[in-house]
C-alpha cells in the first residue's frame, strides 16, 4: 500500500481515511503514442501524435468500513483554454469487489488549476477510483498532482417539490378573482394534508387564464404587486418557496414573466419568458433576454416558461449554471407532446423537472419528472398537486446503458462534461453580432 490520505476534518469526527492501493496508467491498444509517467505523486499524460486520442491515470482507494462519502481532488497545469474544451476528463468511480462500476461522476472544477468533487459512497462500493485523464490534446504533457480521496460526511441535500394542476372556468365564464382562489384552494389543500414543501410551483399565467376582455394591458401587473404580494403571504404561511407565473408590466412593456419568492415572503428574482409563441408577439409580449439560475435554500433553481422548453439550447445553459431543478409553469399542450419532450429534457441535462399545467383533466398531468426521465409524481385533476421527494445531494443510479460497461459518466455530468463546445459555435449564430433591441 502506498500513502495513507488523511481525512479533511477531525478523526473523531469522521471514519478512518481511504487507503491507496494502486495506480493503474492506461491507453487503447490502438493508441500507443500515448506517454504515462508518474514521479513523485505528479502524473502526467501527453499524447505525442494525432491518431492517439486519449490516456489517463487510474488510481485506486480501498475503502474502510464506515466510510459513507468521498471527496476527490486534484490539480492540473493545463491552460484554461483546454478545460473549457473539455479535453481533461477528470472522474469519480465506485466500484465492487468484482470489479463492476456501480456509479460514476465528473469532477468541476472548482479553480483555474483544479477539480473536486464530494460524492456518497453507494451500497457495495469497495473501491474509489479517481481517473486523471487527457483527450485529443498531441503534443503536449499535462500533469496532475495532489490527487485525494478523503473521507467526508455529506448532509442530506433532499427537497419537497409540489406541482399544481389548476384550471379556470371554462365558456368565458373565468375572472382573475375566481382564478385566484382556485389556485388558492390548492394552498388550502397542502396544508391540509400537513405537507410541508420547499418549493411550489403554479401553472403559466394563471390568474389571466381564459379571462375574457381584460382590456389594453391584458391584465398585466408589475412586480411586486397585488399578484406576487397574494403569493408572497402564502410563502410566508406554509413557510415555503413559491414560482407564480403572471402577466407582467414593466417600463411600458409586457411579459410573460415567473416570479420567484422565497420562504420569507421575498421575491428573490424574475424570470421573463425568452421564446414567445407567435400570439404572445403578435399582442405586443417582449422577450426575456436573461436564463437566471436562482440560489434557493435547498438548492439552485432554474425556470422556463412553457414554449421556451421546445429549445434545448435554453434547458442547457441553465444546466450549465448549475441549476438542479427546473421549475417549468405551463398552459397547455398536447399529451404526446408532454410526454416525450419532458423526459427528454430531463434525461439529457440530467436534471429535474418540476411542471405545472392549467387545462382539464382530460388534457395533461402536472408532473415532476427525474434526471433518469422517469415520472415521481403526477396529477391529472384540476385543483389538485402533484408531490415528489427529490435527492440533490448525489446523482442516482447510472442509467442501464451507462452501468454496464466503465462508462466515463452519470446522468448529471455525462452530457455535459462530455460536450465539445467547439463544434457547436452556429448555435449562437455568427450572423447576428449582437441581440436586437427591444421593441
Amino acid at each position: 500500500m502506498a500513502a495513507l490520505l488523511m481525512t479533511a476534518t477531525h478523526a473523531a469526527d469522521n471514519p478512518a481515511a481511504t487507503q491507496l492501493q494502486k495506480e493503474i496508467p492506461y491507453r487503447p491498444e490502438s493508441q500507443p503514442q500515448a506517454v504515462l509517467e508518474k514521479n513523485n505523486g505528479v502524473y502526467q499524460v501527453r499524447i505525442e501524435k494525432n491518431n492517439s486520442a486519449f490516456a489517463k491515470w487510474k488510481l485506486v482507494y480501498r475503502l474502510d468500513d464506515g466510510v459513507t462519502a468521498c471527496r476527490f481532488a486534484v490539480r492540473h497545469d493545463a491552460p484554461e483554454s483546454v478545460v473549457r474544451a473539455g479535453l481533461l476528463t477528470v472522474r469519480a468511480a465506485w466500484v465492487d469487489g468484482e470489479g463492476k462500476n456501480l456509479r460514476s461522476a465528473y469532477l468541476e472544477a472548482d479553480s483555474p488549476t483544479g477539480f473536486s468533487r464530494s460524492l456518497s459512497r453507494p451500497e457495495g462500493a469497495q473501491f474509489a477510483e479517481l481517473h486523471l485523464g487527457v483527450r485529443y490534446l498531441p503534443g503536449r504533457t499535462v500533469s496532475f498532482r495532489d490527487a485525494q480521496c478523503t473521507a467526508v460526511t455529506l448532509p442530506e441535500r433532499r427537497a419537497r417539490i409540489i406541482v399544481a394542476k389548476c384550471t379556470p372556468r371554462p365558456d368565458g365564464l373565468a375572472t382573475c378573482e375566481d382564478n385566484q382562489k382556485r389556485m388558492e384552494s390548492v394552498f388550502d389543500a397542502i396544508v391540509a394534508a400537513g405537507e410541508k414543501p420547499d418549493l411550489v410551483v403554479f401553472p403559466e399565467t394563471l390568474l389571466t387564464r381564459w379571462v375574457p376582455d381584460l382590456g389594453k394591458d391584458m391584465g398585466a401587473q408589475p412586480i411586486p404587486g397585488p399578484h406576487t404580494q397574494w403569493a408572497c403571504a402564502f410563502a410566508r404561511k406554509l413557510h415555503t418557496n413559491v414560482i407564480i407565473s403572471l402577466r407582467e408590466k414593466a417600463d411600458g412593456r409586457y411579459y410573460t414573466s415567473a416570479a420567484v419568492i422565497d420562504r420569507s415572503g421575498n421575491i428573490v428574482g424574475v424570470y421573463r419568458k425568452t421564446q414567445l409563441t407567435v400570439g404572445e408577439y403578435e399582442n405586443g409580449y417582449t422577450w426575456g433576454d436573461e436564463l437566471p439560475v436562482f440560489d434557493l435554500d435547498f438548492g439552485k433553481v432554474g425556470v422556463l416558461i412553457c414554449w421556451d422548453l421546445w429549445f434545448p439550447e435554453a434547458i442547457r445553459t441553465l444546466r450549465l449554471k448549475g441549476a438542479e431543478v427546473i421549475a417549468y409553469p405551463i398552459a397547455s399542450t398536447s399529451f404526446e407532446h408532454f410526454d416525450l419532450m419532458w423526459k427528454t429534457r430531463a434525461m439529457e441535462n440530467g436534471i429535474y423537472l418540476a411542471a405545472a399545467i392549467s387545462g382539464k383533466s382530460d388534457g395533461c398531468p402536472s408532473r415532476i419528472v427525474s434526471p433518469a426521465g422517469k415520472v415521481m409524481a403526477e396529477t391529472w385533476k384540476e385543483q389538485t398537486y402533484a408531490a415528489a421527494t427529490i435527492d440533490l445531494r448525489d446523482p442516482p443510479v447510472n442509467l442501464p446503458w451507462l452501468s454496464v460497461t466503465e462508462g466515463d459518466g452519470e446522468t448529471r455530468t455525462f452530457y455535459t462534461h462530455e460536450r465539445h463546445p467547439t463544434l457547436y459555435r452556429d448555435l449562437v449564430a455568427p450572423e447576428v453580432e449582437s441581440a436586437p433591441e427591444k421593441p
